[in-house]
């Protein structure tokens, strides 16, 4: 429902939020390019059901993800067979049916590490502008990513991507900044982090919530927290960096399922996104193997007289 409002406000009257929301159902807690998977409700009706393209851009990403993993292993390697399990399975199929919202961060970011992996800073910051235009929750995506590419490709490739993502992603989310700040700043910010005048539905007893209701100070006690967590996981990109996309998305799950458990306001679901980036690293984005079958094939056909080619 928030997201179809928001591509009809923005075909109606180009802009993306509420003003003055007086209800949560007033509150749109997501960034400009969410408001695209609402467009084609408003012009095809119930055809145009943002959970549709919200799954299309789902699968397209992870599809193109695949296929990235598939090529940086083996020549003529296929798509994974446990692609279709991956899709079916609870973290992907719940979200599917009820809202679908999460679904294309969840693919962009496994489309941008793929990228990373195979050395392709040019995608990997176009996916990451993408996936950061959706949601704000995707910056962690930025940090892997660069560090991935730079243990890689060198530096020089991990900042050139991580230009085009903050140009990019400029590009996307500045023009709603300008045209509504205040609204962008409560609804997109402190909205979600129960710090708008409305109080979140994202009320989950994780600790962070916890501590945010039922500790005097709690609120700042469980930011600290989570900004710790935050430089934690910086340092631990600065001191081991991931060199395989499966160990990019492990390190970035970990960062994500801290940053949800220790927010002040969040929902278990939120938790489907970490879980998936695992599931994901131990399928599609799983190391190559040394094909030693083959190898031993190719030595036993070498003729005999020409051992030293």
């Amino acid at each position: 429902m928030v997201v179809a409002r928001s591509g009809r406000l923005l075909l109606d009257t180009g802009r993306l939020y509420v003003e003055d929301p007086a209800g949560v159902d007033a509150y749109t807690p997501y960034l400009p390019g969410m408001a695209l998977f609402g467009i084609p409700q408003a012009l095809l009706g119930r055809a145009g059901d943002p959970r549709i393209w919200c799954a299309a851009a789902f699968f397209a990403a992870l599809w193109g993800a695949a296929r990235l993993s598939a090529a940086s292993r083996l020549r003529g390697a296929s798509l994974p067979a446990e692609l279709p399990v991956l899709t079916a399975s609870p973290v992907v199929a719940l979200p599917l049916a009820v809202s679908g919202i999460d679904l294309p961060l969840a693919g962009l970011c496994c489309l941008a590490l793929a990228a990373a992996g195979a050395g392709r800073p040019v995608l990997t910051g176009a996916a990451l502008a993408a996936a950061c235009a959706l949601k704000w929750t995707a910056l962690p995506a930025i940090a892997v990513a660069a560090a991935l590419l730079a243990a890689r490709a060198g530096r020089r490739t991990a900042v050139h991507a991580v230009l085009a993502a903050a140009v990019c992603t400029a590009l996307l989310v500045l023009p709603a900044a300008l045209l509504q700040p205040r609204e962008m700043w409560r609804q997109v910010f402190l909205f979600p982090t129960g710090r708008a005048d409305v109080p979140t539905p994202a009320s989950s007893p994780l600790p962070g919530r916890l501590l945010a209701d039922l500790v005097p100070g709690g609120w700042a006690l469980a930011a600290a927290l989570l900004l710790l967590a935050g430089l934690a996981v910086a340092a631990s990109l600065a001191v081991r960096p991931p060199r395989t996309a499966a160990e990019a998305a492990d390190r970035l799950a970990l960062g994500l399922a801290l940053a949800f458990l220790l927010a002040p306001a969040g929902r278990f679901g939120y938790l489907a996104l970490p879980v998936l980036l695992v599931v994901w690293a131990r399928t599609t984005a799983r190391p190559a193997r040394t094909p030693r079958i083959v190898a031993r094939s190719r030595h036993l056909l070498v003729p005999s007289g020409r051992t030293g080619r």
